[in-house]
């Protein structure tokens, strides 16, 4: 992979970790132990530029990953993110006044954002993500199961929404410059992405992870956004502090690089440190306790990740809300997800949450259920 700046475009890149070996699609669902274990792993060698503060795997290869029907990382299942995007629909229909208009969103899922945009601006929609269900439907929504490629697409639109998409791209520049060339000069995008302020602050350790190529801070993202030609209106943190957004409409492409990264960098320095002194605590603490008396909640990629790195041998108890992924497996570990009922009734004691913004919702998920333990984030 090139040594060269997603972000800004700069040639000055210095290693921050090396993560070693880690599964490809950490959303992925398998169907039994051995093929979840068989998964396709790459290397995460992880680089900062001292120009704008990105930080990239350069030891990324492409034809490694592979989107499919298979892929889930679907958030909705969780009351608390899904409050989170009723919000942001809220604000989006109200701020552009989106009702009544063509939304086109790239990197849809499986639909439920654009769902909710369709339904409460009165809008229609098309969006385009490899991972969509056969046959599914939605109203005045039209899901293609292929990627978004301006200038093949052109369909006319008043809003794109590309959340959590440019992480995962080789070049983000790419996608943004083709974009900034076919848009309707009227339209308004919304590019949403994990911060990087916070994957790799103390509560944020398990956010690293072989799809995310890029882990954009609020000067990188900047950076990319106005080298692209898009002018930003906001640019805002949301959802605990975990994601970064930009709201921007056409400009002119701004190759300069703005703001002062020394506090971030230093953060980015303390990383690979704190992740190998967590990983061993975790490991000792999950080595004193009997293995029943331990249940990690939450199969999504902090997870996986979280897992793969902690207990590599797929022994520990995982539950999760998406029922889509109840009864698969885990890609690299091979652990087995079930759903959080399965703990009624099991010698539990301690639940282990794998994102710190679920834990209250996890709380009162345990006491629904009747089971007594302590909720820890990890």
């Amino acid at each position: 992979m090139t040594a060269t700046c997603l972000a800004c475009g700069g040639a000055d890149l210095t290693p921050v970790a090396d993560l070693g070996l880690t599964p490809v699609l950490t959303g992925a669902l398998f169907p039994d132990r051995e093929s979840a274990r068989n998964a396709v792993q790459g290397p995460l060698a992880l680089a900062v530029c001292t120009m704008c503060g990105h930080v990239q795997n350069t030891a990324f290869d492409p034809d490694l990953v592979e989107y499919d029907v298979n892929y889930d990382n679907s958030l909705h299942f969780s009351p608390a993110f899904q409050r989170y995007a009723d919000e942001l629909v809220d604000h989006l229909v109200e701020r552009y006044d989106v009702r009544g208009r063509h939304v086109v969103e790239v990197g849809s899922g499986k639909g439920d954002f654009l769902a909710e945009l369709a339904w409460r601006g009165e809008n229609t929609g098309t969006g385009y993500d490899p991972s969509v269900e056969p046959g599914t439907e939605v109203a005045g929504v039209t899901l293609v199961a292929d990627y978004y490629r301006p200038g093949q697409h052109l369909e006319h639109y008043d809003l794109l929404v590309c959340r959590h998409v440019l992480e995962h791209l080789e070049d983000p520049a790419d996608l943004l410059i083709a974009l900034r060339e076919t848009a309707p000069e009227d339209a308004v995008f919304y590019l949403e992405v994990p911060a990087a302020e916070f994957n790799f602050g103390p509560d944020g350790l398990w956010d690293c992870i072989y799809p995310h190529v890029s882990y954009f801070s609020e000067n990188s993202l900047s950076a990319l956004v106005r080298r692209c030609g898009f002018e930003i209106e906001s640019i805002r943190r949301s959802f605990h502090g975990q994601f970064l957004s930009v709201e921007a409409r056409p400009g002119e492409r701004d190759a300069t690089v703005a703001g002062d990264v020394s506090a971030h960098l230093e953060l980015v320095a303390g990383f690979s440190r704190r992740w190998r002194e967590a990983v061993s605590r975790w490991r000792e603490a999950f080595g004193q306790r009997p293995q029943s008396n331990v249940a990690v909640w939450g199969a999504g990629a902090k997870g996986a990740n979280f897992l793969n790195a902690v207990d590599p041998a797929g022994r520990m108890r995982v539950v999760d809300l998406n029922p889509r992924k109840a009864g698969h497996y885990l890609p690299g570990s091979g652990h087995h997800i079930s759903l959080p009922g399965d703990l009624t009734g099991a010698d539990v004691s301690l639940v282990v949450v794998t994102n710190p913004a679920y834990c209250s919702e996890v709380a009162r998920g345990l006491a629904d259920l009747g089971v007594e333990a302590d909720v820890v984030p990890v």
